[in-house]
């Protein structure tokens, strides 16, 4: 009987320790674009794999329309950071100092610009869409999501000017990008992976242009691009680093375990459960592998990139123009490489 009373006092003893160490757990609240955009999965990740429970913290995910949306969780006290594109963090930095970037999460952007499959053959260049309504996930004439700013740049280059094409929100699901393609609603979008390889593999739309391939990146500079990045509040840091420093730390830790495992592996630890959907995310994985960032360090050719897609997508925009990234660059933790 003393056996058996001690034995249940233990247990009470180590589920009260459990609960007193998760009360504990430092609470990390993250907004990202979503949900189903590759380039954020690593978020998703890191409760599978307990990278923050690791680093005595507890990280929440919080989905948001586009990259403007998910900074502006942040600025407003909804999420204590974001994960977006760079290039949409630039725009909203341009009028709230307080935004800056802490760690890089991709090193290589994965959108792509989609035809709807009843206009292959009809549609060959950029320079075809002119006149045509094109789909968005977002869409704002004040803070630029990354994508309206590839629109604009691929358009502008390929001799399609503002105001000669119609651009409506389509929000990031991949129902709504199907059903607004099927229908013919738009005719175009640009999406990203691994919603890209699905419209292609489904016959609901055909990349024009994609920036996963090296023939893009020469085609058209600064298509390389920081993709996604841990973006902060410099107020915030200022006075407590504490959270910033550990989810530098998290995704770090992170993106090891990415670069360490298997594209199966990352799929089931995800839990992918649709064979289908599982089959195509390993497949964009495996033909991506520079997707993301190995160690979260910023790459000073990759920053350099970013400003001048930046810079050219922002054309006749004179805060824009004289820009210069590293002035909202804090590698204080995730370091610094060539």
């Amino acid at each position: 009987m003393r056996h058996t009373l001690t034995g249940a006092l233990l247990a009470a003893q180590l589920l009260l320790f459990s609960g007193l160490l998760q009360a504990q757990a430092l609470a990390i609240t993250v907004a990202i674009p979503g949900p189903g955009a590759a380039s954020y999965y690593p978020m998703e990740l890191i409760s599978k794999i307990g990278a923050d429970k690791a680093e005595g913290a507890a990280v929440r995910v919080i989905f948001s329309p586009g990259g403007p949306s998910a900074i502006d969780d942040m600025l407003h006290n909804n999420a204590d950071f974001a994960v977006v594109g760079l290039p949409a963090a630039m725009s909203v930095r341009l009028r709230d100092d307080r935004v800056v970037a802490l760690a890089a999460i991709n090193d290589l952007p994965l959108y792509a610009l989609l035809v709807r499959q009843s206009l292959k053959g009809e549609v060959k260049s950029i320079a075809d869409l002119k006149g045509r309504t094109i789909g968005l996930h977002s869409n704002s004439t004040i803070n630029k999501s990354t994508s309206q700013q590839v629109l604009e740049l691929l358009f502008r280059r390929g001799g399609v000017p503002p105001g000669s094409y119609r651009v409506v929100g389509i929000g990031r699901r991949w129902e709504s990008e199907a059903l607004m393609l099927k229908t013919g609603a738009v005719d175009a979008v640009i999406g990203d992976e691994p919603h890209a390889t699905h419209m292609q593999a489904d016959n609901i739309a055909f990349p024009l242009v994609h920036l996963g391939y090296q023939e893009t990146m020469r085609q058209f500079s600064g298509t390389g691009f920081l993709r996604g990045a841990l973006i902060g509040r410099s107020d915030r840091i200022a006075s407590d680093s504490t959270k910033a420093e550990t989810m530098v730390r998290i995704v770090k830790r992170t993106l090891a375990w990415i670069a360490t495992h298997s594209a199966e592996e990352f799929a089931d630890t995800l839990g992918i459960a649709d064979p289908d959907d599982r089959q195509k995310l390993v497949a964009v994985l495996k033909k991506f592998p520079r997707q993301y960032s190995k160690d979260g360090a910023f790459s000073k050719k990759q920053l350099s990139e970013t400003e001048i897609f930046f810079i050219d997508s922002q054309a006749g925009n004179p805060a824009a123009e004289h820009f210069r990234i590293d002035s909202m660059i804090n590698d204080r933790w995730a370091g610094h490489r060539d």
